[in-house]
């Protein structure tokens, strides 16, 4: 069975699936930055330091969105869940 292919910002040890198409750029302090589902993208942005989000054309709300999910969201929650 092939894995199913998942966005840039769903962390190897988190195995959720993706909750729609890549929406959104999330860029750490350093400048690094993926493009991701809402879904990871939150639970990304939870787990880093200074995060900015940015959404991608033609998902405008879409960073905002995760924004706002993001601060629902305990940092690296995928460990504590057992990676659901």
């Amino acid at each position: 069975m092939t894995p199913a292919v998942r966005c840039e910002a769903a962390h190897p040890d988190d195995r959720t699936p993706c909750e729609g198409p890549p929406a959104v750029t999330v860029r750490d302090l350093l400048g690094s930055e993926v493009t991701g589902c809402v879904h990871h993208a939150a639970r990304m942005y939870a787990s880093l330091e200074g995060p900015r989000v940015y959404p991608l054309p033609g998902h405008d709300g879409a960073a905002l969105t995760v924004y706002r999910c993001a601060q629902t969201i305990r940092p690296f929650c995928w460990l504590e869940e057992g990676a659901q």
